[in-house]
């Protein structure tokens, strides 16, 4: 009876013993964004930019105001510690207010750029080498972030202060940069070459490091924010990211150094130029031509690879909660020369239809590289250097920048993408032709003069190229919608009239006006009478 005893007591311990470890290793994997990443409910799409460098007239207060006239209503803010250490940390908090007050909203905050002395040091650009003093102490004993530590430092002190006007903070720019193109594919099985990374200089380690780092004590100063790997190009990269840790030497799993890399970001940041094809590495199909429908489907392919390679890591939103995606840059020239792809017709098409792709694919911010054209050709103004005011800067739009206004004016942000009512749609589209049908999911906010709780769109298909001419299409719908062509010009027609596609998008509203309207009139009517 004794020894039964004994056993049964040594069976109980073993039990607490097994049951404390499993305990732990579920508190192990529910770290980080293992565990959550912030409610993004509210995060509509937005189309967004770098605002880049003009100078003259145009300070970046001035250049915020311009974009928000050209329809843009987000940002990608440089915020570089080199800046920040050379003229003071709030310098950059009137532009941030300005954007607040403009209606730039979730703003993109680009960490970057370390003063030379916090460099690293492998080249003499402190751009492009990762910062020294990483592995110091992230915190002190009492709970404060470790001065020490600079990446540290400066990121708490820059999230800090702008926490009221940047939502989410991209960790880096470019890490997998590389000009070593036949090197990538082995980055699923090694580690990358830092030789090879152009833009970082460092161990895929070291980068997991920089991530760990901005993700503590972004997450201490304000806990609401993203943080993002920052302006990844390569899955490859990214599925080292998942893989590794931030041990200095091989990135193992230790005591000191517990999670791979998946726990560090909530959001990933990638860039995208159509100019480029891409692979689905899900289906292998290929996105190399230059129409405009593939130049926008490259750009969600790129996202739709990523988030292919995170499922792949458990990151489902079952086992571990989904990452979101926003595009932190892309562009195209408005005008073609030589072998590059542009012009006026295909850009024009391309944005408009960008943002539709975006919201079906739930990118939830896509950013143009800059404003203004700086010798790339892909701004949206031309020669505003020489300008002397807003309005007068505002004249030198390109034309094929204007169908942004149109989807600010419908305000194409606050909808989601409705599958079932799309596959309807498309039964009823020639062949040739395409759509997409929209829902509303965010409310209609003060001063919308444009409301409705639903958008079809369609357009002549562009795959190889632009496709010229016009397409007769005798709508088939269930009310009397408002359409909206590329130049924001409204038509009320009828459900089943004949109009014409061509291969810019046009825009139907199912729209509450006219029995606003009507209220109006038998209100007038009644008060005469």
């Amino acid at each position: 009876m004794e020894k039964e005893k004994r056993i049964y007591i040594n069976y109980f311990f073993f039990s607490v013993i097994i049951l404390s470890l499993f305990e732990c290793s579920l508190e192990l994997l529910r770290y980080g964004a293992f565990d959550k990443v912030p409610d993004s409910s509210n995060l509509q799409y937005r189309f967004g930019n770098g605002l880049g460098y003009v100078g003259g007239f145009w300070d970046d207060a001035k250049m915020a105001n311009l974009s928000r006239k050209a329809g843009y209503d987000t940002q990608r803010k440089k915020l570089p510690e080199q800046h920040f250490e050379t003229w003071g940390y709030n310098i950059e908090l009137d532009d941030a207010k300005t954007n607040t007050a403009l209606g730039i909203l979730d703003v993109v905050g680009y960490l970057a750029t370390p003063t030379k002395e916090h460099s690293s040091k492998v080249i003499d650009n402190p751009e492009l080498c990762y910062p020294a003093n990483l592995y110091e102490p992230i915190f002190l004993n009492n709970g404060s972030v470790n001065p020490q530590n600079y990446w540290a430092n400066y990121v708490y002190k820059t999230v800090s202060i702008y926490k009221n006007h940047i939502k989410i903070w991209e960790t880096w720019n470019e890490p997998d940069y590389t000009r070593d193109y036949n090197q990538v594919g082995k980055w699923k099985t090694e580690p990358p070459d830092p030789k090879i990374l152009t833009h970082w200089y460092g161990s895929i380690f070291s980068y997991i490091r920089l991530l760990r780092v901005t993700y503590e004590v972004a997450k201490k100063a304000d806990p609401t924010c993203f943080v993002t790997a920052g302006g990844l190009g390569y899955p490859e990269f990214l599925h080292a990211i998942l893989r590794y840790t931030d041990e200095p030497t091989k990135g193992e799993v230790t005591k000191d150094y517990p999670y791979t890399g998946g726990a560090y970001f909530d959001c990933d940041a990638y860039h995208q130029y159509p100019q480029y094809g891409v692979t689905d590495i899900e289906t292998g199909e290929k996105y190399d031509d230059n129409g405009s429908d593939m130049l926008a489907l490259k750009v969600v392919i790129l996202k739709k690879n990523h988030e292919y390679t995170l499922k792949q890591f458990g990151f489902d939103g079952k086992k571990y909660p989904k990452k979101i995606f926003v595009n932190t840059e892309t562009g195209l020239k408005s005008e073609k020369s030589g072998s590059s792809i542009g012009g006026d017709l295909v850009r024009r098409n391309w944005i408009l239809k960008l943002a539709l792709y975006s919201i079906k694919y739930d990118v939830k911010q896509t950013h143009m590289l800059n404003l203004a054209d700086d010798g790339t050709g892909m701004g949206d103004f031309t020669n505003i250097k020489e300008t002397k005011s807003i309005e007068e800067g505002f004249s030198r739009l390109k034309s094929s920048s204007k169908g942004r206004l149109v989807l600010q004016k419908i305000h194409i942000g606050k909808f989601i993408y409705d599958s079932e009512k799309t596959q309807e749609f498309l039964k009823t589209l020639p062949q040739t032709a395409t759509g997409m049908v929209l829902k509303r999911k965010f409310p209609k906010e003060e001063g919308e003069e444009y409301y409705s709780e639903i958008i079809y769109s369609a357009w002549i298909k562009c795959e190889k190229e632009e496709v010229g001419g016009e397409l007769e299409y005798e709508l088939d719908l269930k009310f009397n919608p408002i359409m909206f062509d590329w130049e924001g010009n409204r038509k009320d027609i009828k459900k089943d009239a004949t109009i014409k596609l061509t291969s810019t998008p046009i825009f139907l509203l199912k729209s509450s006006f006219l029995k606003y309207e009507l209220y109006l009139i038998l209100f007038v009517l009644f008060a005469m009478f």
